[in-house]
C-alpha cells in the first residue's frame, strides 16, 4: 500500500428486524460473526488501524472482538451515519491521512473492489473516492446525482428523493474512502433537517462539491458483494452465497461434493484432494480433513482432525483427532484399516 489508510466500520445499530437480543453484527455467517468477515477483509488489505463504531449491546461486542486489536467508539444515541462518524472524530481528533468507511453488516464486501478504490484514490488524490453500482430495482438505496458532465454532485437518500430522482438506477452502497482532513473539516456542518431527522454522512458530498473539491467513483459490478443484512432472511441469503463460494473452492481443489445443496462447510475448514463428501454433511470450525477420505452421509464434524484415507459415516465428532486409515461407521467404535489396504 502506497499510503496509510485507517478503517472505520459502522456497527452501532440494534438491527430491530433481526428480532434478537444479540447485536446485529454479532450474528454468525458461515461460522463467523458478520463483523469478523469485514474486519478480516480490511486486514487482507493491510489496513492495520481499524475503528468500530458501536452502540446497542456494545459490551458484548467489545468483549467478543477484543482479540482483534480494534479501537471502539461509542455512538449514543444512534442518529445517523454522519453522527457515527462525528463520534469517531471526537474520539480521534487528529484526522487520518485517508479513512475507509463501510458498514459492519456487509460480510461479502469485495476485497478486489476495495483495492481498486484505493488505487484510484492514491493515483488521483480526490477528496473522496466512493463506490457506486447500478441496480434494475434501486428501491431503498440512495441515488447518485450527477451533473450534465457526469460528475457526482450529490447523494440523495431514498426517502428524500424526488420522483425523477427515484428513476435513477445508479445507487450508493455506502462505501467511502475519504481524504481525512477534507472529511473532518465538514463533519461539524452536518444537519438533521431531513425526513429521518438524522445526520447523513452523504451530505458531505454536496459540501465537497460546493467547495470545488473532486470526487471519484469506482463501479462495483457484483451487486451481491454489497448485500447488507437487515433480517434473518438476509442472513440466510448471504450465508448461502458465502457457502456456495466455499464449496466451489473445495471442488476446484479436487474435493468431490456429491450434493452441494445438502452440504455445509465453513470457511476455516481444509480438505485434502480426492476426498468425497456425501449429502447431509456439516463440517465446521477449524477442521482439517486429509486426502482420500470419505465423509458422510449424515455426518457432523467440528474442530477436528481427520487423517488421510479415513471413512466417517453417520457420526457426530467434536474436537476429535482421527488417525489415518480409520473407519467410523454406524454402530462402530472405529477401527484401523490394515497397512496394505487403501
Amino acid at each position: 500500500m502506497l499510503e496509510s489508510v485507517d478503517g472505520l466500520i459502522l456497527a452501532a445499530g440494534k438491527g430491530v428486524r433481526m428480532v434478537s437480543s444479540l447485536p446485529k453484527v454479532m450474528h454468525p455467517v458461515l461460522g463467523k460473526p458478520m463483523l469478523q468477515h469485514v474486519v478480516e477483509t480490511l486486514h487482507a488489505l493491510a489496513i492495520e488501524r481499524i475503528h468500530v463504531v458501536v452502540g446497542y449491546g456494545h459490551d458484548k461486542l467489545v468483549s467478543e472482538f477484543s482479540k482483534f486489536k480494534l479501537e471502539f467508539v461509542l455512538q449514543e444515541p444512534q442518529i445517523g451515519t454522519g453522527h457515527a462518524v462525528q463520534c469517531y472524530a471526537k474520539s480521534f481528533q487528529v484526522p487520518p491521512k485517508n479513512l475507509l468507511v463501510l458498514c459492519g453488516d456487509t460480510p461479502l464486501i469485495s476485497r478486489i473492489t476495495l483495492e481498486r478504490m484505493m488505487e484510484v484514490h492514491f493515483e488521483k488524490k480526490p477528496s473522496l473516492t466512493m463506490m457506486t453500482m447500478e441496480l434494475p430495482d434501486p428501491a431503498g438505496y440512495g441515488r447518485i446525482i450527477r451533473d450534465s458532465s457526469g460528475k457526482v454532485v450529490a447523494i440523495r437518500e431514498s426517502k428524500d428523493c424526488t420522483q425523477s430522482e427515484k428513476s435513477l438506477k445508479e445507487v450508493n452502497p455506502a462505501i467511502y474512502l475519504f481524504d481525512g482532513s477534507s472529511l473532518f473539516e465538514r463533519l461539524g456542518k452536518l444537519s438533521n433537517h431531513n425526513s429521518q431527522g438524522e445526520f447523513y454522512l452523504t451530505d458531505i458530498i454536496e459540501m465537497l462539491v460546493k467547495d470545488g473539491l473532486s470526487i471519484d467513483t469506482v463501479h462495483e459490478e457484483d451487486h451481491l458483494s454489497t448485500l447488507g443484512i437487515n433480517n434473518r432472511t438476509d442472513l440466510s441469503k448471504v450465508a448461502g452465497i458465502m457457502r456456495e463460494k466455499v464449496l466451489q473452492k473445495h471442488m476446484a481443489a479436487g474435493v468431490t461434493i456429491i450434493d452441494p445443496l445438502q452440504t455445509w462447510i465453513e470457511s476455516n475448514v481444509s480438505i485434502g484432494k480426492d476426498t468425497t463428501i456425501w449429502p447431509g454433511t456439516t463440517i465446521c470450525g477449524t477442521t482439517d480433513i486429509g486426502e482420500g477420505c470419505t465423509i458422510g452421509p449424515n455426518t457432523f464434524i467440528e474442530n477436528s482432525q481427520i487423517g488421510p484415507v479415513s471413512i466417517i459415516r453417520q457420526k457426530f465428532l467434536r474436537g476429535a483427532v482421527i488417525p489415518q486409515n480409520t473407519i467410523l461407521e454406524p454402530l462402530s467404535q472405529g477401527f484401523i484399516l490394515p497397512e496394505n489396504q487403501e
